[in-house]
């Protein structure tokens, strides 16, 4: 224990703790920005719209103005469009640009300015909970938001909004530390202290507005100080000296002219009028109306009509997600912060409350009324845990019987639960997660991502569990007292808290450096460019098919590719007697791997979810076409058992074979092969009907050959063979013998219909078109 202690002394000095996190931040944040590519399509299309490469805006530069035709139109009153000079909600494209320009025309130049950002957020959050409580609350803290998704993936991707959350907690701080200068530091560095101060106030200003307008940046965290005011933390802070209650009273001041700007500028009073849309009630024969136009201030234009699908709740899977694993412990912690006798904790709780809470309500109203945005106020959710939880553990150190109040125990089950469940739910909806910054479940999943042969995914609920039994078991564990039983439970919780910390910490980490760089390699084009440019030799050529924005100048930027809009140029390009490079859409696979029939042409690489890198020579790597053993153009005759007679559905689909075990264990996995020849254009799209009837049934209904090419691209001359693996049963099937029955069937419950058997032997059919083709035994 003796290193724990030492440790938590040291953390105990402001400036070794603000130093810890500043590591933290810099480890956590900056290594690898440029490692993974830009994810496709949404960040690559940010970045080529508002700061394509350099070359692109010199040539953009060079090229001579057009003269005007005619007369310019008037300005409208009305503005629906955002103005090119508009300044609140402009940070992304601006920060994106600044890097570009200032640390390098790369990835990992455009985003740096939102790693810094990060950094900075990390920062501030960890100064809040540091002037609110202990210089570990800070720690605490700044490990806490590193370690939520939202901070991390926003730090390290251009669809980011960081500048919102930085920019609420500068202010916050700064409004915080105003009030308290010199009080952490003594006076005799008050006029720093006043200095930094000023800074963040500045700095939050700037970003909170540029960021997220003057909404959600700053009407929300500026109004968090002010409302605090109404919990108690103003007539606290009349005991200390009037003075420190100005900045609660300019808060306030400030938060009324900024809604009365933006009322100012979203409605205004018209004269009712028949056939009015939206409806509007008149009081004194006047409504209040929003015509839609362009605010300045929100920095986006306000809907006359809701947008219904967004409801009170719309956020809360956002936040939830995003502030994972911490997040649920926050609104607790800032509850038992509002109960404390410290007069600083009970301030904590208020702030943190109003700004959270705050954020959620902004954040709600913004998207019925103007469009998708991120949530801000997950700083306060880690300074609330990061203050409460240094108390406990301060008080728990200290050997106090009211460190553990009742409900603890309950309180650690809880998180403990609560974390299984959102982790669960994570890798159950991972598009979500995917999906993070951009919202409405834009980017699939990568089903093929994967580390240390399981899917990415998975590691979610692993490592947050670390976390989440870590604290959990130590609020189960922990007993006051002097006795020795007591005191090994205490020794026992504290290593427990430790293991909360470094979960926390691996979970900070998976987000930076597992989850975006390793869902990159199918996201992003960068990995399939980086095998070209490993492969490709002197005379090469690299065809490609497809809009891929200005990856390739990015990404092989001393190659000019031959581009192409159709698939016969592909499959021309790849004829050709020299080495032949091409990037085609994953789409095409099934077109190209017909018409391309007899012809050399391998896959070299396909991670990427949206192209596949060909070539007509496979020199230096391997095949990795999924097709090359699923539709052959020769017939198969290696296979394990064959029809006794002819068997074909529809006239279309000939079976010719198959190959199952005829002994398989109850719950094994069991690989079986189907064989079939193309007599007729298939057309529609089936799926594979597979049932294993006998006692009980199982079956292996499924994609045919894993869902590469649709039964409507199978043409005469193909040979497919599908092949699949089934569970066989399970420990409640009984053993013995199942009957195997297959078919084709399309539509879903309870309206299935079964593709007709036109042709079998009549043992080997049913009135249901299903096909018997063998009996196995289970045992």
């Amino acid at each position: 224990m003796q290193p724990v202690r030492k440790l938590s002394v040291l953390l105990g000095r402001w400036p070794v703790a603000l130093a810890t996190v500043l590591v933290m931040a810099a480890v956590l944040l900056l290594p690898g920005l440029g490692g993974s590519g830009l994810w496709e399509p949404q960040e690559r299309q940010l970045a080529d719209r508002v700061a394509p490469p350099v070359s692109i805006e010199a040539a953009k530069v060079a090229e001579p103005p057009q003269p005007a035709q005619g007369v310019p139109p008037p300005e409208e009153a009305c503005v629906r469009t955002p103005p090119k000079d508009a300044k609140a909600r402009s940070l992304t494209p601006r920060a994106i640009v600044f890097g570009r320009d200032t640390f390098g025309d790369s990835d990992a130049g455009r985003r740096l300015p939102f790693a810094l950002m990060g950094l900075l957020t990390a920062l501030a959050t960890a100064g809040i909970a540091l002037r609110l409580g202990r210089p570990r609350a800070g720690v605490i803290a700044g490990l806490v938001v590193l370690s939520m998704p939202l901070l991390p993936l926003q730090s390290r991707m251009l669809t980011s909004e960081i500048g919102t959350a930085c920019g609420g907690a500068l202010l916050v701080y700064a409004f915080l530390a105003l009030a308290r200068l010199g009080s952490a530091y003594g006076t005799a560095l008050a006029a720093v202290d006043a200095a930094v101060s000023i800074a963040a106030l500045t700095a939050g200003a700037y970003l909170g507005f540029h960021g997220g307008g003057a909404l959600l940046g700053l009407v929300v965290p500026i109004g968090a100080c002010a409302a605090a005011g109404g919990f108690g933390v103003a007539p606290l802070l009349r005991r200390e000296r009037a003075a420190n209650v100005i900045p609660a009273m300019l808060a306030a001041a400030i938060v009324v002219t900024l809604i009365g700007i933006l009322v100012y500028q979203l409605y205004s009073l018209k004269t009712p009028t028949p056939g009015m849309m939206p409806p509007a009630r008149s009081l004194f024969g006047k409504a209040i109306v929003s015509e839609g136009c362009w605010s300045s201030a929100l920095g986006g234009m306000w809907r006359p009509d809701d947008d219904l699908r967004m409801v009170f709740d719309s956020m809360f899977e956002q936040i939830a997600y995003g502030t994972f694993p911490w997040g649920v412990l926050g609104p607790i912690a800032m509850i038992a912060l509002l109960h404390s006798t410290d007069k600083d904790h009970r301030t904590a709780g208020a702030v943190t409350l109003a700004w959270a809470g705050g954020a959620w309500i902004a954040c709600e109203v913004f998207q019925r009324k103007v469009g998708f945005t991120l949530y801000a106020g997950f700083p306060a959710l880690a300074v609330a845990v990061g203050v409460w939880l240094d108390d406990v553990l301060t008080r728990r150190a200290r050997g106090d019987r009211e460190a553990m109040p009742a409900g603890m125990m309950l309180l650690g089950l809880f998180f403990i639960i609560a974390v299984l469940d959102l982790a669960k739910d994570m890798q159950g909806f991972a598009d979500r997660i995917t999906s993070l910054l951009i919202g409405n479940d834009q980017l699939p999943y990568p089903k093929d991502s994967k580390l240390l042969f399981l899917p990415t995914k998975l590691w979610i609920l692993q490592i947050g569990m670390l976390a989440g039994l870590g604290f959990g078991l130590s609020m189960l564990i922990w007993r006051p007292g002097t006795d020795a039983r007591a005191q090994k439970l205490q020794r026992i919780a504290t290593w427990c808290i430790g293991g909360a910390f470094a979960g926390t910490v691996a979970i900070a980490g998976f987000w930076s450096f597992v989850w975006q760089p390793r869902l990159a390699l199918n996201v992003s084009s960068k990995a399939m460019f980086e095998s070209y440019q490993d492969l490709r030799g002197a005379g090469d050529q690299l065809v490609i098919m497809g809009d891929l924005g200005h990856a390739p100048l990015a990404y092989a930027p001393d190659t000019k590719p031959e581009m192409v809009n159709t698939r016969d140029q592909v499959v021309t390009a790849l004829g050709r007697s020299n080495r032949v490079f091409a990037i085609a859409p994953q789409s095409e696979l099934c077109t190209l791997h017909r018409e391309l029939a007899g012809k050399p042409y391998f896959v070299l690489d396909d991670r990427n979810v949206r192209n596949l890198l060909l070539s007509n020579k496979v020199d230096g790597t391997s095949d990795k076409n999924p097709l090359a053993t699923a539709i052959l153009h020769t017939e198969p005759t290696q296979f394990g058992a064959k029809p006794k007679g002819r068997v074909t559905w529809d006239n279309k689909i000939q079976l010719l074979g198959w190959d199952i075990p005829q002994t398989m264990g109850r719950g094994s996995k069991v690989t079986v092969k189907l064989y079939y020849k193309i007599l007729q254009p298939v057309g529609g799209a089936w799926k594979g009907l597979m049932h294993f009837d006998g006692p009980l049934r199982f079956n292996g209904d499924h994609e045919p050959i894993n869902g590469r090419c649709p039964t409507s691209t199978w043409q005469p001359g193909d040979f497919i063979v599908d092949t699949l693996t089934i569970t066989a049963g399970g420990g409640a099937f009984p053993a013995g013998k199942y009957d195997v029955w297959i078919g084709f069937f399309t539509g879903s419950a309870p309206n299935w219909k079964n593709m007709v058997v036109s042709e079998a032997p009549g043992d080997m059919k049913d009135t249901a078109d299903r096909v018997k083709i063998m009996s196995v035994n289970l045992d």
